[in-house]
């Protein structure tokens, strides 16, 4: 099965999704459609777990001792998936906005997945005091992730490593130590009504 997995994430990246099939992949690894449904009922559920098969080497939860490092970790496996599997991801994120299959396969499969990954090391760090009680890992575990796929897939550039420990240094790990106490300015007062003149009297 992991050559047929393999072949199938070969396939995506040269056809893209739309135009991949199972047809195609079965006929490179000399496997049947019969054996190829009896485990992934459709093409959306084979090609994520393709994809899930490709990134099955990260861990299963960072555990360096301090959030930081969790979160450095995170980082830099995020940059290399990015840099090996970019076409891939920019086109399972196009493909989902139509494919409510896809979109759902992919939250099960990985995303979900993923989160708890983010969860469990923020709640370790939560449990050593190292964060606001308050803060809001629901956002917190998002902004790395989103930032470096905005980067990849909109602007089509590649984010430094570097530049990935500065946003966990400089943009995350202060967020989660403020908790929800950072606040957006105060909404400055409206300015006083104008004044109306009586007309000069005659």
């Amino acid at each position: 099965m992991d050559e047929l997995l393999t072949t199938t994430l070969d396939v995506l990246k040269e056809t893209g999704y739309e135009r991949l099939t199972i047809d195609e992949v079965v006929s490179r690894v000399h496997a049947s459609k019969a054996t190829v449904y009896r485990r992934w009922p459709s093409k959306s559920a084979l090609v994520v777990a393709a994809f899930v098969h490709a990134v099955s080497h990260l861990p299963a939860e960072y555990d360096t001792g301090s959030l930081r490092g969790d979160l450095l970790a995170g980082m830099d496996d995020l940059l290399n998936e990015m840099e090996r599997l970019a076409d891939v991801m920019a086109g399972l994120i196009d493909e989902k906005r139509r494919n409510e299959e896809l979109a759902t396969a992919l939250r099960e499969g990985f995303l979900d997945a993923r989160k708890q990954v983010a969860a469990g090391a923020f709640a370790r760090a939560r449990e050593r005091g190292e964060i606001a009680p308050d803060a809001d890992v629901e956002v917190l575990w998002q902004i790395a992730p989103a930032v470096v796929m905005f980067r990849w897939l909109m602007m089509g550039e590649s984010v430094p490593r570097e530049e990935g420990h500065r946003l966990v240094d400089e943009v995350v790990l202060p967020l989660a130590r403020a908790g929800r106490r950072v606040s957006a300015p105060a909404t400055p007062p409206p300015p006083p009504p104008r004044r109306r003149h009586a007309p000069p009297s005659s």
